[in-house]
């Protein structure tokens, strides 16, 4: 089965987004760590 999986972001990029958006990110990241883990 494939999913969709986001890009590895680089350090540098990570270092221009706005914190709202790591915020963002690292919540949706959670919610896909916690759905797999379900899955398993």
């Amino acid at each position: 089965m494939e999913k969709d999986l986001p890009q590895k972001l680089h350090r540098e990029t990570l270092r221009q987004m706005a914190t709202k958006q790591l915020v963002d990110m690292i919540i949706e990241q959670a919610i896909v760590i916690e759905t797999l883990n379900r899955a398993c």
